[in-house]
């Protein structure tokens, strides 16, 4: 029976993180143990002697996963994030997956809390939805089990020998240490690893709208930069498709006026961008039944796509800055996107 190390780095106790704990003790199954990695020497009492708490200093979301990592004793680390929670077969499921000896990662689904609230729910939609996530959307709801090269560490599980073989996660990035940490195992492996929808946790969004959007601008810089240092998991069509819209959005009106023929091509096109995102409005009203919730997750979508787009447009051109995020002192929770 594998014993699995789950790994969460956090930069101070926090009311997410204790929700997430309280899930962790209904696990069914048994051999594991959590490492928890926080900036500063806290106290707190777990019950439960599988709880490890260690204390890292502000370092990185990377940097702190490899400190929990030296720190584990089971064959298999499990990243999880402190604002995530699993399902109680959670690592049952994915030990079933790793019965098989040839897999040496498993990526699986991260889906919005069924006890969100209005804004955090819509915010989900938005990720759930094709025209935001095009071929990821099967890391926000479960998909179809099949091979990947990069995958998030809000659920994802790798053997500890591969995981120590490549050197751990990078520390020079963040957002983006999970696609490093991808492209490394899968170079050293010769081969993608295994997405599985059987493993769930739930991850906690943020809220629309400027919540959602400035993680979003995290993401597209990150990605933009990738898109320039890692062609091989960031020059996807998907990841250009929202700067290749803004481009068109901004210029069309102006090629066109210098070239008249081009207008009937810039209004098909941007006719056919709202029939597409008021498909998707209608969508979710019919699995909602709720109409403000559809305008909502119209109008998010259309500004995820600006804002990862022009985002993604940065990255390429500036290296984005290392700025963790800010922490409420008194409570412990994240203060802003």
């Amino acid at each position: 029976m594998n014993k699995f190390s789950i790994v969460i780095p956090v930069r101070k106790i926090n009311a997410f993180l204790q929700e997430n704990i309280s899930h962790l003790k209904e696990l069914k199954y048994k051999n594991f143990e959590v490492i928890i990695i926080t900036d500063e020497e806290e106290k707190y009492d777990f019950q439960d002697p599988r709880f490890i708490l260690v204390y890292s200093g502000p370092i990185g979301p990377g940097e702190k996963r490899n400190v929990g990592a030296s720190k584990a004793t089971g064959e298999i680390l499990a990243f999880l994030d402190d604002d995530a929670y699993p399902e109680k077969d959670w690592l049952d499921r994915a030990a079933g997956v790793f019965e098989n000896t040839e897999i040496y990662a498993l990526g699986g689904p991260a889906m919005t809390p069924k006890n969100a609230g209005f804004l955090e729910k819509m915010s989900g939609r938005v990720l759930e939805s094709w025209m935001a996530s095009a071929g990821t959307v099967y890391r926000h709801t479960p998909g179809k089990s099949m091979e990947i090269a990069d995958y998030p560490t809000v659920n994802l599980f790798v053997r500890k020998k591969i995981f120590d073989g490549v050197g751990g996660f990078p520390v020079e990035f963040w957002p983006g240490e999970d696609t490093k940490l991808c492209l490394d195992l899968v170079k050293s492996q010769g081969r993608k690893f295994t997405y599985d929808p059987s493993p769930i946790v739930y991850h906690h969004r943020r809220n629309l709208f400027i919540p959602h959007l400035k993680q979003i601008s995290r993401y597209g810089r990150h990605r933009g930069q990738f898109a320039r240092i890692f062609p091989e998991t960031s020059r996807l069509p998907s990841y250009f498709a929202p700067s290749a819209f803004i481009i068109g959005l901004v210029s069309g009106p102006l090629l066109s006026l210098l070239f008249p023929p081009l207008w009937k091509l810039y209004l098909g096109g941007a006719f056919l961008y709202l029939a597409l995102l008021l498909s998707e409005g209608l969508r979710i009203f019919l699995k909602d039944k709720d109409l403000k919730g559809a305008v909502y997750v119209t109008v998010g979508i259309f500004l995820t796509h600006v804002v990862y787009g022009s985002n993604f447009i940065i990255g390429i051109m500036k290296k984005p800055a290392l700025k963790l995020r800010g922490v409420d002192k008194t409570t412990g929770n994240y203060l802003g996107g």
